[in-house]
């Protein structure tokens, strides 16, 4: 059996970092602390692991950049997923390269989940503020609904870290154990490949034909392996 070591107050902290996150996409503060590099690192630092978080983050920039977060797209929500993926692998992936394929897979799916849970509040959070015959309370009262809202929104993102933080854990646990010892790291070039093919492609959708930003692609894959290689 694969097991963890997680105590019970990481989890707890795991989870305020999460709402915090969680708020910064749309909500409080926008200091770009939900962008999947911050993100990332800051799950990897709470467990002792800055390197493999941002590590984690770096790579789900790269899947995630073909949807910003403004619009009206639907988008992942990058904070939350980028957070616990950047955890999980800080603290189960035991620096096997495999464990970060594991991690970024968890990031893309967690901030699709995310993404429908956004949608679900989205749909409450005007209820709070109208009324078929017209808010009444005034000015005060309206800023207390507003509070609320924004207090149901990092609520929601804590959940959803703490729902998945453990799941997460234990997948890249056990991914990363599948490759026996230094065996992992003819994993890379599979990896690197893998990565720069996916990034490149969600990448070309946005850049259509404006031939001159394939030159910053490249550049921007060739620095993403750099670092893979020296933060491992």
């Amino acid at each position: 059996m694969i097991g963890i070591e997680l105590s019970a107050g990481g989890w707890v902290l795991a989870c305020l970092f999460g709402a915090l996150v969680g708020l910064d996409g749309v909500s409080w503060p926008q200091a770009m602390w939900s962008r999947p590099i911050v993100a990332g690192t800051l799950g990897g630092t709470l467990f002792g692991a800055p390197a493999e978080g941002c590590l984690a983050g770096i790579w789900l920039e790269l899947v995630l950049s073909r949807h910003p977060p403004f619009g009206g797209a639907r988008h992942p929500e990058t904070g939350p997923a980028a957070f616990t993926a950047g955890a999980a692998y800080a603290v189960a992936g035991s620096g096997v390269p495999v464990g970060i394929a594991a991690a970024v897979a968890v990031g893309w799916a967690i901030g699709w989940t995310g993404t429908y849970s956004v949608t679900l509040l989205r749909r409450l959070t005007p209820h709070l503020v109208s009324r078929p015959d017209g808010f009444r309370g005034g000015a005060a009262a309206l800023s207390r609904r507003h509070r609320l809202a924004v207090a149901l929104d990092g609520l929601r993102a804590g959940l959803l870290v703490g729902a998945l933080l453990v799941p997460s854990v234990l997948f890249v646990r056990f991914v990363s154990t599948q490759v026996p010892g230094g065996a992992g790291l003819a994993w890379w070039p599979v990896l690197a490949g893998l990565g720069l093919a996916g990034s490149a492609g969600v990448a070309a959708r946005g850049l259509g034909a404006r031939v001159r930003h394939w030159p910053a692609l490249a550049a921007g894959g060739l620095l993403g392996i750099f670092l893979a290689r020296v933060l491992a």
